[in-house]
């Protein structure tokens, strides 16, 4: 017989108000159990169990249980806050009841609702000493329970909320175990803690870390690195350096690199001063810090990957040209975008050159994108950025143009600032950019000037530009203003600087333009970025605005002040306007800002998008689709190209736009063999291109698409995250500058910056990139290159297969046996285009199972050859993120990276087979790859190191092979000195081959033997001049080569001397520019007189004696000295003759140069030669740079030793952009023009066309030599 079941707690609930104690201690232990049944009745009789809990005449053991019970009652009401405070009354009770099997719902929540508590009171103000000691005592537990149970994680995120950092000590000094600190610092950077807090957790972990090995099994260099990048401490990071200075100096090397990632400009500059200077042992190292800190080593570094890697299908590019439509602005832009990104950071312009036709049909702002994408396609190139865009630049001293050719000039300045983003010393391009902002009328051109500005100082907090850009939108011009409120915000970038946000907030709530409007909000959002709590003000005053282009910025403002942190609040906000706003730009934004927040956890995305990209809204549809794809750029992750694919059929023709776009993103860098949408999504690129009646929107999105899933010559990714596991701060500017590429297709253009260069680049201690292997243990194919589109084939009229019934082939086949036993031979033998034999259904299978009565008769096909499962590569190879965990050194290599090369642990011996699996290795993608400083094992050897591919600027056009002026000239080589060793001839000269006759400026270019060897077609050299000694002359005779000059006209180079001398001495380009700045006071320098002074020609041959007889019309007194030079030809050239070169320089107020460059004469004038000199002296040379020691040149003008220099000629030419000639107040500069004139190019380029006139009849005339 069963026990009845209770139907009610009455009878025990009577027991309490019993006057005898033990059986109110009986009833009380009986309710707890009843609770979970009776609650609804127990709770009629609280006020009678709190009352017995309070009282006193019950023992402790009663008083607990009675506050146990008042506690569950409560839970069973939803009372969780009085149910924690009757269980902390409990004591035992509590604690023996959480081991009830039937409490654990209960116990639970109580015990989170306790740390909630405990969390909040260690968070209030004052808490110290308040504490409820029976709450701490619980807390302590939990502690406790959680490190014996092994949940050490857990036990670290309740100490982080509580701010218990003395329990995350105890728990790594017990374990040991530098994953729990890298844990610690992952949940405070990752989640919105406040940054005051934030920053003392990193503090009070970095310490904690042990020390960092060169023997790369240090795991968390990444977290020690990321850890200084957060904190932003200049004394922090200098006093790690020194830890590692000199004995890990490799491993210093290498968080230097990695510094430069993810470090801001500003961070690292000051770093880079405040390092020691170090002894005699330590200040090679120091030195080498310095350098790499700059930053420039690694943008260098990583254009040689992208040229030597540069693997752009350039028959993608001609197959979108001939489809689109040139005249149209939106697919000449799309075109423009396209072939940027594929070739960004390449320095390769061979489709613009190949298309010049194409070019010259873009008009108005299409010209301003066109130029603007040079600045793409050398991104990084930052020597030679103004050689390379000078063509296009506004004419120094001029106006600018303000017609179609303002276009040009505008996108230029645009290119400046994008090829020199994130160089580290970009003041001389910033200053340069600054002086057009101001001088200029063209809004166009001040628009170019200032988004090139704002990028290329990006996060300097450069007052002077921020003021300058000011001024420029105060004039409240609409396309100069927009421009202006972008670059402001970039200038300021995450400075949360109050006095520039309520400048700019309140220009944009009075101006009435819309474009001004909208580059100040996106402005604001900049200036707030990693902010977090301390945009929350700006953000609620943007969001409750009724102007929606505010709102719209108050949305980003939300979103880049919280990048990355994957903040609960704040991406509940963002869902809230994206369905609530009445504005539609603001919903789309809403939606595509998600990406900003989550993108470290790209695999959450499709999960929280997915309903939105259902949207009836198009534009939250379209925000939906770059979400995605910028969240999940460069993972291939399937789950977000399984929503973005039906998307690319929307009905609306922005949303496949977007669709097309993300596509392009989150495919970047995947094989065929890891992604099984690519090479349909590459079909869908070019198919919508090709349609002449789709959507013009459609196809500039799948043009993009194709641009982006090919960027940077198929050796970038696209990545919100530094390799440290930082915030990649110029990626997520550039990608909220590209999502405005909505309103103007320029903007676009900032997706560059976040293209990053995936490969291994490995150094040794002197920086430079030794020859060595290292393995992939990957199939080759999961990892390859996509293949190159092949052009399509003449199609032939094939035969056609005649399919035969097997029953017709059995009757065949026992004819020729019979033939065959008979001796004969069946005429059908020999056909080989005849009929095809069908097999009976016996042996015909298909691979469904299927069986069919006919089939082919060759059978099956032979099964592929098996993949090794590895690959060997080399220093310099492209290894994309996925591909890093499958990356070994071999343990007998001779050079071994300094750190880990993959944050992840190295995959199983199973190869990923889905797009999938690689995606998860991409999830959370931090560290890895990049630039590696490889210890030599061996030093004793001899090393062989990778020659560096040179940097030329591409000539002016092709066809012609004839070589530009000045302004257009390519880097490096003009000047140099004759009888230097012969470079490697560049790819460019390949161009040269097809040519019978070549048109060459001077010594420009160098025809070397080794070049005429590679000139298999040349006959004739037509160079400009009587003589060219960069023409090897006599060798190319030996060659049949046949080398002609010019004559001259007029006396360009003299009245050059002459011009450089009288700007000098009376300072006309001081007091020029010092008028146009409306300096004062009006005159500030006293030039010098020239009569009776004394002028020293060094050489005095035609050149020198002309100089002399302008010299004396001055009444100068004239003296000369050369090696060679007699009394007697000093006398016929009218000066006096001086013994000695020493007397010479001690003498004269002017000294003028006039020797040729040879062995004997280069260097010639030298530091003693300068000590000599009078300091009121002046130094004048015309002839050729390399006849002076330039760096004692330099040294004496620093230390006043004399007065001043005209230079027209350098040893470097075109002088580099960081050169210190170009910084010096005392010195006239001029680019090698001596010889430039109107007359002279008349007759240069007169007597060229009949040197090749009289060469092709049969006499060729002026030959040389």
């Amino acid at each position: 017989m069963g026990v009845p079941s209770q139907s009610s707690a009455a009878g025990v609930l009577a027991l309490l108000s019993d006057p005898e104690p033990l059986l109110k201690q009986y009833a009380l232990k009986a309710l707890n159990q009843l609770v979970p049944q009776f609650w609804a009745e127990i709770s009629e009789h609280i006020a009678l169990i709190e009352s017995l809990y309070e009282g006193e005449g019950l023992p402790q053991e009663a008083h607990d249980s009675a506050a146990l019970l008042a506690s569950k009652v409560y839970y069973y009401l939803g009372e969780y806050d009085e149910a924690l405070s009757f269980a902390l009354g409990a004591g035992s009770a509590f604690v023996a009841d959480s081991r009830n099997p039937g409490a654990g719902e209960y116990v639970e929540t109580v015990v989170s609702k306790a740390i909630d508590r405990y969390i909040s009171s260690r968070n209030a103000e004052q808490s110290e000493g308040r504490i409820d000691p029976r709450l701490q005592g619980i807390i302590e537990g939990i502690f406790g329970r959680c490190i014996e149970d092994g949940e050490y994680r857990q036990a670290i995120g309740i100490a982080l909320e509580s701010r218990r950092l003395d329990i995350i000590k105890s728990i790594y000094e017990q374990t040991r175990d530098t994953t729990l600190l890298s844990y610690a610092m992952e949940a405070v950077l990752d989640t919105a803690f406040p940054l005051a807090y934030r920053d003392q957790v990193l503090k009070f972990l970095f310490p904690l870390f042990p020390a960092p090995t060169g023997d790369a099994k240090t795991a968390h260099v990444y977290a020690l690195t990321r850890i200084l990048v957060t904190l932003n401490s200049p004394e922090m990071t200098i006093n790690f350096f020194t830890s590692l200075v000199p004995a890990q100096k490799l491993l210093a090397y290498q968080f230097a690199f990695d510094l430069v990632e993810g470090g801001g400009q500003d961070f690292l500059e000051v770093v880079r001063k405040d390092l020691p200077e170090g002894d005699e042992a330590t200040k090679p190292i120091y030195d080498q810090l310095r350098k790499i800190l700059l930053g420039q080593e690694s943008i260098k570094l990583y254009l040689e990957f992208l040229k030597r890697n540069n693997k752009v299908d350039m028959l993608i590019l001609k197959n979108t040209k001939d489809a689109l439509e040139p005249r149209s602005s939106i697919y000449h832009s799309a075109l423009t975008l396209q072939n940027a990104f594929m070739h960004a950071g390449t320095t390769s312009d061979v489709f613009l050159r190949e298309n010049l036709e194409w070019l010259a049909l873009a008009n108005n702002w299409s010209k301003f994108s066109a130029a603007a994408a040079i600045g793409v396609i050398h991104k990084g190139h930052f020597q030679e950025s103004m050689a390379i865009l000078g063509p296009y630049l506004p004419a120094q001293g001029a106006e600018s143009s303000t017609g179609s050719a303002a276009y040009s000039e505008g996108g230029a300045l645009y290119a400046l600032g994008l090829v020199n983003a994130g160089c580290g010393s970009g003041q001389e391009v910033e200053a340069y950019l600054r002086t057009l902002i101001k001088s200029t009328n063209s809004e166009v051109v001040q628009h170019g000037a200032a988004l090139g500005l704002g990028v290329a100082g990006m996060g300097g907090k450069s007052a002077e530009a921020y003021d300058d850009l000011k001024q420029t939108l105060f004039s409240d011009s609409a396309v100069a203003g927009e421009a202006a409120g972008y670059a402001m915000g970039l200038i300021m970038l995450g400075t949360a600087d109050a006095t520039s946000a309520d400048e700019m907030l309140t220009y944009a709530r009075e101006t009435q333009h819309e474009k001004i409007i909208r580059g100040l909000a996106v402005g604001l959002a900049l200036i707030f970025y990693g902010r977090q709590e301390e945009a929350d003000e700006m953000v609620k005053m943007l969001m409750a605005e009724k102007d929606p282009i505010l709102r719209y910025g108050g949305v980003y403002t939300l979103a880049l002040a919280y990048a990355g942190t994957s903040n609960n609040a704040a991406i509940r906000q963002l869902l809230h306007v994206a369905v609530s706003d009445t504005s539609d730009d603001v919903r789309r934004a809403a939606v595509t800002s998600l990406a900003f927040l989550l993108f470290k956890n790209p695999a959450q995305v499709p999960r929280i998008v997915q309903l939105l990209s259902e949207s009836y809204n198009p534009h939250v549809r379209c925000g939906a689709t770059l979400a995605l794809g910028i969240a999940c750029a460069g993972t291939g992750l399937q789950d977000a190209v399984d929503i973005l694919e039906p998307m690319t059929r929307d009905s609306v023709d922005f949303v496949r736009q977007g669709a097309l776009i993300s596509l392009g993103m989150i495919l970047v860098e995947q094989s065929e063999a890891s992604s099984p949408s690519l090479a349909s999504t590459r079909a869908l690129f070019a198919k919508i291109v090709s349609d002449k009646h789709d959507d013009p929107m459609a196809r500039f999105g799948a043009a993009l698409g194709q641009g982006l899933i090919d960027a940077g010559g198929r050796n970038v990714t696209i990545s919100l995250q530094s390799r440290a596991g930082s915030r990649n701060t110029a990626a997520i500017v550039g990608m909220v500058l590209f999502c405005q590429f909505w309103y103007w297709y320029p903007l676009a253009h900032c997706a560059c910056l976040a293209f990053e260069p995936t490969g291994i680049i490995g150094l040794d201690e002197n920086l430079k990139a030794p020859k060595f292997d290292f393995t992939s243990n990957a199939k080759p194919s999961l990892f390859a290159y996509p293949s190159a589109m092949k052009p399509p084939k003449k199609e032939a009229v094939a035969k056609v297969a005649t399919a035969v019934l097997s029953t017709t082939a059995k009757a065949k086949a026992r004819e020729k046996r019979k033939a065959a036993e008979q001796g004969e031979v069946s005429p059908t033998d020999d056909k080989k285009d005849g009929d095809v034999e069908m097999k009976g259904a016996e042996s015909s299978t298909s691979r469904h199972g299927d069986v069919s009565p006919i089939s082919l008769a060759e059978g099956t096909p032979k099964s592929r050859k098996s993949e090794v499962p590895s690959e060997k590569l080399s220093n310099f190879s492209r290894v994309t993120p996925a591909q890093l965990a499958y990356i070994t050194f071999a343990s007998g290599s001779r050079y071994q990276p300094v750190r880990v090369v993959s944050t992840r642990p190295p995959p199983s011996t199973k190869t990923p087979k889905t797009a999938s699996s690689l995606a998860l290795a991409v999830e959370r993608y931090a560290g890895g790859g990049g630039i590696l400083i490889m210890a030599d094992t061996r030093p004793e050897e001899d090393a062989e190191y990778i020659e560096f591919e040179t940097q030329p600027v591409p000539q002016a056009a092709p066809g012609v092979a004839a070589h530009s002026t000045p302004p257009m000239t390519p880097g490096r080589h003009i000047a140099l000195d004759e009888n230097a060793p012969e470079a490697p001839l560049p790819e460019a000269f390949e161009r040269l081959e097809p040519y019978t006759i070549i048109c060459a400026m001077r010594e420009r270019t160098k025809f070397t033997a080794t070049l005429l060897d590679r000139l298999p077609n040349l006959k004739l050299i037509a160079t400009t001049g009587p003589y060219n000694r960069g023409i090897d002359v006599a060798y190319a005779k030996t060659k049949g080569v046949v080398v002609s000059g010019t004559g001259g006209k007029g006396n360009s180079t003299l009245e050059h001397i002459w011009a450089l001398i009288l700007a000098t001495v009376r300072y006309i380009t001081v007091e020029d520019a010092r008028v146009k700045a409306s300096a004062t006071p009006w005159q500030a320098t006293v030039p010098m007189g020239l009569s009776g002074r004394v002028l020293g020609l060094v050489g005095a041959g035609r050149l020198g004696a002309a100089t002399a007889k302008i010299a004396k019309a001055f009444d100068m007194e004239v003296v000369a000295w050369s090696p060679n030079l007699t009394p007697g030809r000093a006398a016929e050239a009218g000066v006096e003759f001086v013994a000695t070169k020493e007397e010479l320089f001690a003498r004269s107020d002017v000294v003028s140069v006039h020797m040729v460059l040879s062995d004997k004469t280069c260097r010639m004038i030298t530091a003693s030669d300068f000590a000599a000199m009078k300091p009121t002296a002046f130094f004048i040379n015309t002839s050729r740079g390399p006849l002076v020691d330039e760096p004692a040149m330099i040294e004496a003008l620093k230390a006043g030793k004399f007065a001043g220099a005209g230079l027209d000629v350098f040893e470097e030419e075109p002088l580099p952009l960081e050169h210190p000639l170009r910084k010096l107040a005392n010195v006239t500069l001029s680019p090698h023009t001596g010889y430039v004139s109107d007359s002279n190019y008349e007759v240069f380029w007169g007597d060229t066309v009949q040197n090749i006139a009289a060469f092709l009849e049969g006499h060729p005339t002026r030959v040389v030599g």
